[in-house]
């Protein structure tokens, strides 16, 4: 691998971690996911609902955090709405 492409692959990966989601399985407010940013997110969901296809993201607040919602469709027609917390990041 050349050393250009291992860098755009750290510049990529920059501020993503690899988190171990215990924290709820997202799907209320009660058991919103902890992240530490918005690529994160989106990793959760690939990982736990592979196929899954996010229709819109909003912002919204669960017990006085701050919260991002996720509106998808599973690859069995599902609608869910996914949960995260990021308070770690949003409005620092």
């Amino acid at each position: 691998m050349s050393f250009a492409i291992m860098i755009i692959i750290a510049v990529s990966l920059d501020g993503f971690k690899t988190h171990p989601y215990d924290d709820g399985d997202g799907l209320s407010c009660a058991q919103r996911v902890k992240v530490a940013g918005i690529a994160e997110e989106y990793a959760w969901v690939r990982s736990h609902y592979p196929g899954a296809k996010v229709k819109m993201q909003s912002l919204s607040r669960c017990e006085g955090s701050p919260t991002d919602k996720l509106h998808a469709t599973t690859t069995d027609d599902r609608e869910l709405t996914f949960y995260f917390d990021i308070s770690s990041f949003f409005g620092s």
